[in-house]
């Protein structure tokens, strides 16, 4: 009888525990349930850093209807060419074939290639400092660079470097990307945004930043040609040089600004609802030009942009956390235009084996193509095959 009278006080001060235990868990999960909740009011009521603008972009089109954009596997079977330049944002070549290409910590590298056409080791030819994107060889065989940090540069072949202008109208150019010389030597280049760098921020902001800029190498001048573009990027003359080309990568269009004839000094838009983020654009000896599309539509971009107070809500995270959110799809991507804006065809890896795709450039039978921070490293080619 006792030792029953033992093991049931026993019993009841083990339950007794469990509901201690159990009240004790319930009252920490309560109080983190308030935190939580607490940090949630506090986090909505903090006031975006961004006053974003509504916009309904146009609707995504479908890489499985028939069309210019379906889907194919043309750069699926791409070739590495090297992958010294990790994030090759741009490819251009000197009058010897040799291939020329920027890297994002600031180097620029020059890969010479053997008699039948096979790339060597890539060379060290300069490092600006700064992080290189636009490049091309302009009638003196100097390499002229757009700079994300430092401007618009002149690299002569021993590798010495002079700033031509970081600056117009008294204000700094705040992101040179992408440019393209004409034969007077007038270089026209694009100015991104003047947030200084690439952010979340701007493209939940959906304000237009961007600007096309002309340097004059007689008057040493430069001057606003157009203002008002949604990240301006990739820029391109047509072969006439009657009009110039830039990519506005946030509104998923080329704009032309028209440089002789009676539309000059004005613009419209070449091609627009692109199926993707365009980036840099080349022409090629037919007068076509060639874009690369950084990514596929993002669905969710669309979404923030139809609702400005989730974009200024996103516009509180730290950007550090939404790293995948603005990540580029893994489906590689680039489109060739003839020169009255139509769509030609598209080239795809939609396994994403090559993707973040930044420049297509047509060369001695191969599509050459770059990429930037985020997509896949290292210089590929694919033959140009229809």
């Amino acid at each position: 009888m006792p030792n029953t009278q033992v093991r049931s006080v026993k019993s009841t001060e083990g339950v007794n525990r469990i509901k201690r235990s159990t009240l004790k868990i319930r009252r920490l999960g309560l109080s983190l349930l308030a935190v939580i909740l607490v940090g949630v009011i506090v986090f909505l009521l903090i006031p975006s850093p961004i006053e974003p603008v509504k916009w309904y972009a146009p609707r995504a089109l479908s890489f499985q209807e028939a069309s210019p954009w379906k889907q194919n596997n043309k750069l699926s079977a791409a070739q590495l060419v090297s992958d010294t330049p990790q994030f090759p944002e741009f490819i251009t070549f000197d009058k010897a074939g040799q291939l020329y290409t920027g890297d994002s910590d600031g180097k620029i590298y020059k890969v010479p290639f053997d008699a039948g056409g096979n790339p060597q080791k890539a060379q060290v030819f300069a490092d600006t400092k700064g992080t290189p994107n636009g490049l091309k060889f302009d009638a003196k065989g100097d390499l002229i660079v757009t700079d994300i940090k430092m401007g618009l540069l002149s690299i002569n072949q021993s590798g010495s470097i002079e700033v031509l202008t970081n600056q117009v109208d008294g204000k700094p150019i705040y992101l040179a990307n992408e440019l393209d010389i004409a034969r007077d030597g007038s270089i026209y280049f694009s100015d991104t945004s003047n947030y200084g760098r690439v952010t979340f921020r701007e493209i939940a902001e959906n304000k237009p930043h961007g600007r096309l800029l002309k340097y004059d190498p007689m008057t040493k001048q430069t001057t606003v040609l157009l203002e008002g573009l949604y990240f301006a990027n990739g820029v391109a003359l047509s072969a006439d040089e009657d009009y110039v080309l830039v990519a506005e990568s946030y509104h998923y269009q080329l704009t032309r600004y028209w440089l002789k004839g009676p539309k000059k000094g004005t613009s419209d838009v070449f091609a627009d609802n692109l199926a993707g983020f365009p980036d840099n654009i080349t022409r090629d000896e037919q007068g076509h030009f060639w874009v690369g599309i950084f990514t596929t539509r993002l669905s969710f971009v669309d979404q923030m942009h139809r609702s400005p107070w989730l974009a200024g809500i996103m516009a509180k995270v730290p950007e550090s956390l939404l790293s995948g959110a603005s990540a580029p799809a893994k489906h590689g991507l680039a489109a060739e235009f003839g020169p009255q804006g139509e769509l030609l065809g598209s080239w795809h890896d939609p396994e994403g084996s090559l993707y973040g795709v930044t420049t297509a450039a047509s060369h001695n039978g191969y599509l050459y193509i770059g990429t930037a921070p985020g997509g896949s490293k290292g210089v590929h080619r694919v033959l140009l095959t229809k």
